[in-house]
């Protein structure tokens, strides 16, 4: 979740993600990086976090010589950016993250396989006790946590291979993330200095997050738990460490021990579609006066709280009654097809059932180009879809939800092909 951070692409969320979710952990990208010679920072007086910078390396320099401003250790900045170069798919990759461009239905096939099933029971059998322990102090259960460590790294199997200074020094100079950057720099510097960690083990995503539960180095700071004792939370290689830090980190964004994620729900025909909303939120009792049950057609569970239903495939997809707690989960990565994923992957390993209603296969995805075309018509009628970027957030849903009103199309708030063709239609009109 960790992850995260990414490099939070604005519009998609009401807040930036504290970590980045993948279907696995991504190594860093493939191209050469961009060799160059560095420039003597000490030659510089920098005192605040570099805005621009003429070439890659420049801004490397000017980092450095801000984060000696601030404090850091003169040789710990010398070893943390020895060799890191400049690598131009590093900020490509922070634009087309799978979670936020890819159909959830395909997101989900990946995120939840039959094989990835399989390897998380063997996990969480291996590592029962622990969960429980965890489950005990934090009151986060093992379902969640094997979910997250399953869409994460694949239970450990893929941290990432990139340089974590070398990652962020590029998100920073070429992404327009200079903020996000210098902060998760200067934590990464207090990592290595304060906490015995290597530069040299400072790997992990493209994005800057490391080990099991992909932290963020401010996340480290903050939210990493040393449970094994050993002196230092290790997330590499402490499974313990990692998990407990993982359900720390959600029980800081606010989980509530003893409340389910949510399930999947049958709605009515005659169900309000502009209800679906993540930030329309009713108890059970509401839903349960609308229709809305179990798939089996019993009764709704008794949960406190506010509830909402959530659609990610518009009325011809599955529905779900979430709670407060998958809210939680998007916090940790700002994507409903990475929060999705996280919570039936867990159920799944733990013995649950597989999604019953089907998905629309037969849509199309829309291209990049055609969602930000999608959010360009609309805004052209009226209808606030926040940032043209083609990231097709709670904004562009409720913008749709406004043009489908006036189709007298049901409210679902899903964009598609046929939502782009009408909205071309009537613009020729």
């Amino acid at each position: 979740m960790i992850v995260g951070a990414v490099v939070a692409l604005a519009g998609c969320a009401a807040q930036p993600a504290k970590t980045q979710g993948n279907p696995t952990a991504e190594s860093a990208p493939s191209a050469t990086p961009v060799a160059s010679k560095p420039i003597d920072f000490h030659t510089l007086s920098e005192t605040k976090c570099p805005s621009s910078a003429a070439s890659y390396q420049e801004w490397v320099a000017k980092f450095q010589s801000y984060a000696l401003s601030k404090g850091k250790p003169d040789a710990v900045i010398q070893t943390a950016f020895a060799g890191v170069k400049e690598n131009p798919e590093i900020s490509d990759r922070a634009s087309k993250q799978p979670e936020f461009v890819t159909p959830v239905w395909s997101y989900l096939d990946r995120a939840v396989s039959d094989e990835r099933v399989t390897l998380g029971q063997q996990k969480y059998f291996e590592n029962k006790a622990l969960l429980a322990g965890i489950d005990h102090d934090y009151g986060v259960p093992p379902n969640i946590i094997m979910g997250i460590w399953g869409i994460e790294t694949n239970f450990g199997s893929n941290f990432g291979d990139a340089n974590v200074f070398e990652a962020l020094t590029n998100l920073g100079y070429r992404a327009n993330r200079e903020t996000f950057a210098c902060t998760e720099l200067l934590a990464a510097l207090d990592i290595v200095a304060k906490n015995n960690v290597p530069a040299s083990r400072m790997v992990g995503s493209w994005a800057g997050a490391m080990g099991h539960p992909q932290f963020l180095p401010s996340n480290y700071l903050t939210l990493a738990v040393d449970r094994d004792g050993s002196g230092a939370p290790d997330l590499w290689d402490s499974v313990p460490d990692a998990l407990a830090s993982a359900a720390n980190h959600l029980v800081d964004d606010g989980w509530q021990r003893n409340l389910p994620w949510g399930l999947e729900v049958k709605l009515p025909a005659t169900f309000p579609y502009g209800e679906a909303e993540l930030d329309l939120t009713q108890p059970i009792g509401h839903w349960k006066q609308l229709g809305v049950t179990r798939m089996d057609g019993s009764a709704l569970p008794a949960w406190p709280g506010g509830t909402s239903i959530l659609l990610l495939a518009g009325h011809r997809g599955p529905a779900f009654l979430i709670t407060e707690n998958f809210k939680v989960i998007l916090k940790y990565n700002y994507s409903t097809s990475y929060a999705l994923s996280v919570a039936h992957l867990g159920d799944r390993i733990l013995g649950g059932r597989r999604i019953i209603a089907k998905w629309p296969v037969q849509e199309q995805p829309l291209s990049l180009e055609e969602r930000e075309e999608v959010q360009t018509l609309l805004q052209a009628r009226g209808h606030d879809v926040g940032k043209v970027d083609g990231v097709l957030g709670l904004k562009s849903r409720k913008a749709a939800r406004g043009f489908q009103k006036e189709l007298g199309w049901p409210q679902d708030g899903f964009i598609n092909k046929a939502l782009l063709e009408e909205l071309r239609r009537r613009k020729s009109v």
